[in-house]
């Protein structure tokens, strides 16, 4: 996560001298696709001072609000890292239409993206709130049941092994779930190159292994023992 953090703080930081008045027209989103009497208009020499502050102040907070939460939530920070550059950004659209002599009608577009990016930012938060938490075994009589994010069922019948391990396989990436703070959710791949799931509290070891003929799953919750889930489901695998 830190060194993410890093990589965004330094890539907002050179946007800011990146862009200059004599490149605008080429490289800053929505200027560039301006007409010559619309950028007229605009005053952009104000406009790119803004723009290199802002920048280089979302650097600077950015790294330093993701490293002051690690030390206190790993989750805190993993959530500022992701919604904090988008609300920014809102706020970028937003100053940017005051640099624009034009009519209000014309500033329309940048009202709609404002929205759209609200929209974003309210679906990523709801998003990750759900996901940093932890899953929910439930056994029935016929299945048990990883409830949560990337949820699966796994038929009894289909449950091959159980047992628990002290810690998690080495992982390359990430194929379809979701990985952030403390939690690690849905399909990855080894560096040994197997498939696997995880629904993992990365800071609550050990963690329970369950195989099926197909699946290569660890588990793990900070509400729950491992150890205690393994007995209740070997109990019920016998049953």
């Amino acid at each position: 996560m830190l060194i993410v953090a890093i990589i965004l703080s330094l890539i907002f930081g050179s946007l800011g001298f990146v862009v200059t008045i004599n490149n605008a027209k080429y490289l800053l989103s929505g200027y560039n696709t301006m007409s010559e009497a619309d950028r007229a208009k605009m005053d952009i020499a104000g406009y790119l001072r803004f723009f290199k502050r802002f920048h280089i102040f979302l650097s600077v907070t950015l790294l330093a609000g993701v490293l002051l939460l690690y030390l206190f939530n790993h989750n805190w920070a993993s959530s500022y890292m992701v919604l904090y550059p988008l609300l920014a950004y809102a706020y970028l659209l937003a100053k940017g239409n005051t640099f624009y002599r034009g009519t209000s009608g014309q500033k329309s577009g940048t009202y709609i993206g404002i929205a759209i990016l609200l929209v974003v930012i309210i679906a990523v938060g709801s998003g990750m709130f759900t996901s940093l938490k932890n899953s929910e075994i439930v056994v029935t009589e016929s299945q048990l049941e990883i409830r949560g994010a990337y949820g699966i069922k796994i038929p009894k019948a289909d449950l091959t092994n159980v047992s628990v391990v002290k810690q998690l396989p080495a992982i390359s990436i990430k194929t379809n779930g979701f990985a952030a703070g403390d939690y690690a959710k849905g399909s990855f791949r080894t560096t040994e190159g197997r498939k696997v799931k995880l629904f993992v509290n990365k800071e609550a070891p050990p963690f329970l292994l369950l195989n099926t003929r197909e699946d290569e799953i660890y588990y793990s919750s900070d509400e729950v023992s491992s150890n205690d889930l393994y007995k209740k489901i070997k109990k019920w695998q016998k049953e």
